[in-house]
């Protein structure tokens, strides 16, 4: 099919242009170049969506009704997703999946480079030692403590890496008295 329009030329006379079949398919392939290109600069300058494999370390304080102790946190590590949120911009959800152990979820805002994680709550056990007054441990008892733990912070990618820094702030299930804070507790995931 071809098509015909009358061009102007720079003499002011009129004349005929064809556009045959092969132009028009150039234009369109213009077209659907430039569009993909536009579609693809969706804001993010970062993308932080992905699966990742994490690592948690970091030190944490324990102080019960008779004293206070400092606790090197195993490294505990396992799986996080990192998914945006379709119904509001720059929104996160992250899920976590600790290799032999719980699983939780967080919410986060993109702000600039940085990944802000929205305070979220989840329980971690802690392995109890004679160091701690209050606690009593005999061999008949597990000796793991299960404390509930409030956290916040934030993040930045570098590359595939995705370093994360958290504050922690809880007390143990059943009491109180006993209480957990990391001061300094860092993430790092790499993406799988």
């Amino acid at each position: 099919m071809r098509y015909t329009f009358l061009e102007q030329s720079r003499r002011d006379k009129t004349r005929e242009a064809q556009v045959t079949p092969h132009k028009r398919s150039a234009v369109w392939g213009l077209l659907i170049l430039t569009a993909s290109l536009l579609a693809g600069c969706n804001g993010d300058k970062l993308s932080f969506v992905g699966d990742y494999s994490y690592k948690l370390s970091g030190e944490v304080e324990l102080k019960a009704t008779d004293g206070e102790v400092s606790y090197r946190l195993l490294h505990r590590n396992g799986q996080m997703n990192i998914l945006k949120d379709k119904s509001q911009k720059n929104r996160y959800l992250i899920t976590v999946n600790e290799m032999n152990g719980g699983c939780y979820t967080m919410n986060a805002t993109l702000d600039g480079d940085k990944l802000q994680i929205d305070r979220h709550e989840f329980t971690t056990n802690v392995l109890s030692t004679s160091s701690l007054p209050d606690i009593d441990i005999t061999q008949e008892e597990d000796p793991t403590i299960v404390y509930r733990i409030a956290a916040s912070g934030g993040g930045t990618r570098n590359g595939d890496i995705l370093i994360i820094k958290e504050e922690w702030q809880g007390a143990q299930s059943g009491n109180p008295d006993a209480t957990i804070r990391g001061a300094e507790m860092t993430i790092i995931a790499e993406r799988n």
